[in-house]
C-alpha cells in the first residue's frame, strides 16, 4: 500500500482531507514519481492510496481514513469487497465504491448494478 504517509502527516498536523481516492490495483504499486500515490497530493492536490496486487488487504491499517469520505475503485470484485470491509472497520464518513459494472454508496444505502 502506498500513499498513506502523506495523509498520516496531514492528520498529525491537524488537517483532515475531505475525501481520499483508494485504488485496488491489479499490479504492484508503482513508485515512479508521476504514478506514485505518495506524490499525488503534490501533483494534483488529491490524496490517493494505492493497494497493490501483492498487498494483503486483511492486514492493512486504515486508521487514517477515520471520518473521511473514501472513493474506492477497482476491477477485481473480490479484492474490492475485501478492501470495502477492511476500510469500513475504521469508521470512514462515507464509502463510495465503483467498478466498471457497479456503484455503491454507503451514505445513500443503495447499490446500482449494470
Amino acid at each position: 500500500m502506498r500513499g498513506q504517509t502523506e495523509i498520516i502527516q496531514l492528520r498529525l498536523s491537524g488537517y483532515k482531507p475531505l475525501l481520499v481516492w483508494v485504488f485496488v490495483l491489479q499490479i504492484p504499486c508503482r513508485t515512479d514519481f508521476f504514478w506514485d500515490a505518495e506524490s499525488s497530493i503534490e501533483l494534483n492536490g488529491m490524496p490517493e492510496i494505492h493497494i497493490g496486487v501483492d498487498d494483503s488487504i486483511a492486514g492493512l491499517d486504515f486508521r487514517f481514513l477515520y471520518d473521511v469520505t473514501v472513493l474506492l475503485q477497482g476491477v477485481d470484485i473480490d479484492r474490492l469487497r475485501a478492501a470495502f470491509r477492511r476500510i469500513r472497520q475504521f469508521s470512514p464518513r462515507r464509502i463510495v465504491t465503483s467498478t466498471p459494472t457497479m456503484l455503491n454508496d454507503t451514505k445513500e444505502m443503495q447499490c446500482i448494478a449494470a
